[in-house]
């Protein structure tokens, strides 16, 4: 009796497990379907409004590059506009207040998610989560990705960049404190915080780790101060000091493809520029079915490997290439500008 016990229960188990089984694979083919629905009813809207309008914080070959797979794959006019992230978001910030939502979708680093829900309190934006993105319904988007009013899809972590002509590889600094060595001093190259806020997200981790006598003794180094991440990595290539912190490999790989004497190096710990999807809100928003339809696709994996095509992009859908130690942003970072522009010797 015993044994006929064992059989059922054995036999009831297979049976539940297998239903289990029968209701997962019913249920994803019912995400599939409703997702399937959901891109032929914006592929269907978009194509009617026929263009869209994106702000972009990543370098503009990255923007040029999305633009011109986007347009391939569906046959919609896109333009953008790239600017660092704070100007950017002062200048959605302006034209909302205006009533002129010239942008559909923003793609921004630095403090996105506070601004994110900024503009939705605003009525400006709508958070990415209930926005009826088709690779959201189907589950294909990584989870961990998703921020609610934002979705990240691009992860670039911040380390230092030097000058292959000023010092050698041996000598590059392997861990934050290096660069406070002595022999450094003048040689330190340093972007104006205010450029993004992103630059506050890579400070707040060196102040928690660190404290404030790291800032004191940089300080001491004399550091050469730039206004933003351009003419600094160009002063690094002409010379002008021997490192620059932070950057990330985007912004010295363009520099070194064309010969310029630059290399770079990852950090331990770091954090990184985050680039995250925003949505202005379809009841604003001039293309509202173009802009999910891109939205959609930045965040697809085939869209994804598009965005980060770059030796410094990091796709979400393969992490296993971020440097160890790696961090993501701490909330309301930008918050400590300030804290941080006084700590630099920006002031």
């Amino acid at each position: 009796m015993r044994k006929n016990l064992c059989t059922g229960l054995h036999l009831l188990g297979s049976l539940l497990i297998a239903g289990f089984g029968f209701a997962s694979t019913a249920h994803a083919q019912r995400a599939a379907a409703e997702a399937q629905n959901q891109l032929d009813a914006l592929i269907k809207g978009a194509k009617a409004e026929g263009e869209l309008t994106f702000y972009s914080t990543p370098t503009e070959n990255v923007a040029n590059r999305i633009r011109d797979a986007f347009t391939k794959k569906y046959g919609i006019k896109v333009q953008f506009l790239r600017m660092a992230g704070s100007p950017l978001q002062q200048r959605y910030s302006t034209e909302a207040e205006a009533g002129t939502f010239v942008a559909d979708v923003v793609l921004n680093a630095g403090n996105s998610i506070e601004y994110a829900e900024f503009g939705i309190g605003k009525g400006w934006l709508e958070p990415v989560a209930t926005a009826g993105i088709p690779v959201l319904t189907s589950g294909e988007f990584p989870a961990k990705f998703m921020m609610g009013p934002t979705a990240i899809i691009q992860v670039a972590p911040w380390g230092l960049a030097y000058n292959t002509r000023k010092i050698t590889a041996a000598e590059v600094p392997k861990e934050w404190p290096d660069m406070l060595n002595p022999k450094f001093k003048g040689q330190v190259i340093m972007v104006d915080p205010r450029t993004s806020g992103a630059q506050s997200d890579h400070w707040t981790l060196i102040l928690e780790k660190h404290g404030e006598n790291f800032f004191t003794q940089l300080r001491a180094q004399d550091p050469r101060r730039y206004s933003g991440g351009v003419p600094a990595i160009n002063a690094l290539a002409a010379g002008e000091g021997s490192f620059q912190v932070p950057t990330i490999l985007a912004q010295v790989q363009g520099l070194k493809d064309k010969g310029a004497p630059v290399e770079w190096v990852a950090m331990s710990p770091s954090t990184g520029v985050e680039i995250q999807v925003t949505l202005t809100s379809r009841v604003k928003a001039r293309h509202p079915n173009a802009g999910r339809l891109f939205a959609n696709y930045v965040m697809s994996q085939e869209g994804n490997k598009v965005v980060n095509d770059d030796p410094g992009g990091m796709t979400i859908y393969d992490t296993g290439r971020l440097p160890r130690g790696y961090e993501s942003p701490k909330p309301g970072s930008s918050a400590r500008l300030g804290q941080f522009m006084k700590l630099l010797g920006f002031e």
